[in-house]
């Protein structure tokens, strides 16, 4: 039988390292994290799986389904991250306490008001709500569809934009498990935290939030920092899509305000970040590729 060296890619290898890191701090915190067995456990099995289809293809196992244990091992990184997303916040408060005060009053300071309560006061039309909550969805087109492209008609990039693109949300997951800010959808408390009735997508996102949402991650926003990654990525591998993706992206960022997800600080703190994180990815990627 044929063998050949176990090969992880980029994106698998910097899964792992999150998986390790993580797992390290769920030990060091293991008497005030709420199940923390079943976070390891979570984690040793999705490590196992990396390890183990990374070994079947190397032994040439199910040489027939190659095709499908590749598109597989691209999508397992990404998958995950509807998982990694909400547990963060079972591990935002061992440091830290809620944040948010804080943000309100940079918030204030800075324009005078609230903005996240103001924009959809000033602008309550269902047209409105359900142009933010697409853009708001649009996330979703935007990020999957580009590492999908990728992955279907440019191979020779599909490996940095994984790489790039799930690394981008493990850098937005460390902050959100260190600093606990919940965002105005959840510090305000009802009516100031309700959102103008639109049409199908508020109805969509408004399902999502209910059963995937959690009182985590809004600063810095990794809705707004990493789109604005993937619009980088775009420019630099896919410049005939930019002209679809800008558009989209600027309903994205005033969305985030609209529905109350983020504070402005929240936006301003995701194009910052997503300007550090992305080139230092971009380096991180060659000395692991290499």
């Amino acid at each position: 039988m044929n063998r050949s060296p176990i090969r992880l890619s980029p994106v698998e290898k910097i899964t792992l390292c999150y998986i390790c890191i993580t797992a390290v701090y769920s030990c060091c915190f293991a008497g005030r994290l709420s199940c923390p067995y079943m976070h390891l456990g979570v984690r040793a099995a999705a490590a196992a799986f990396i390890l183990l289809t990374a070994w079947c293809e190397a032994r040439k196992l199910f040489s027939a389904w190659r095709p499908a244990t590749a598109a597989i091992r691209y999508i397992f990184p990404f998958a995950m991250l509807s998982y990694w997303y909400p547990e963060t916040y079972y591990y935002n408060e061992l440091i830290f306490s809620n944040l948010d005060s804080y943000f309100v009053a940079a918030d204030q300071a800075l324009f005078g008001c609230q903005p996240s309560l103001e924009f959809s006061r000033q602008a309550p039309h269902p047209w409105v709500s359900e142009l933010m909550y697409f853009g708001y969805f649009s996330y979703f087109f935007i990020f999957f569809g580009t590492a999908l492209l990728c992955y279907l008609r440019r191979k020779e990039t599909a490996d940095r934009a994984a790489f790039l693109f799930v690394g981008s949300f493990f850098c937005y997951y460390f902050v959100f498990i260190v600093f606990p800010v919940t965002g105005p959808q959840f510090y305000f408390a009802p009516p100031l935290n309700e959102v103008p009735d639109g049409y199908l997508f508020c109805d969509v996102m408004r399902f999502l939030q209910a059963t995937a949402e959690k009182p985590t991650g809004a600063f810095p926003s990794s809705h707004v920092g990493v789109t604005f990654i993937v619009i980088m990525f775009i420019y630099r591998h896919f410049r005939r899509l930019l002209p679809w993706a800008l558009p989209l992206f600027v309903v994205l960022v005033c969305s985030t305000v609209y529905i109350k997800a983020h504070y402005v600080i929240d936006v301003m703190g995701g194009f910052v970040s997503a300007a550090l994180i992305y080139p230092l990815l971009n380096r991180l990627y060659r000395i692991i590729d290499s």
